[in-house]
């Protein structure tokens, strides 16, 4: 999943939850950074991505240069 699929994910989750404050409480993340997350200031961190059952992996593929 890329990070347009995380967001979509999180938003789909403040829906069920009851909106972005009730998502950030039970993720136990503050509101303002939920925000910042959505709005692609910051990148997904531990507490949001165990919250959506994830894990961060960083994939090197091979590109047509050397």
């Amino acid at each position: 999943m890329n990070s347009d699929g995380v967001i979509r994910l999180i938003r789909s989750r403040c829906k069920e939850r009851g909106g972005q404050i009730y998502f950030a409480t039970w993720a136990d993340v503050s509101p303002a950074y939920l925000s910042d997350v959505l709005a692609g200031r910051r990148e997904p961190g531990p507490k949001i991505l165990a919250a959506l059952g994830l894990s961060r992996r960083t994939v090197y593929e091979p590109t047509n240069g050397r």
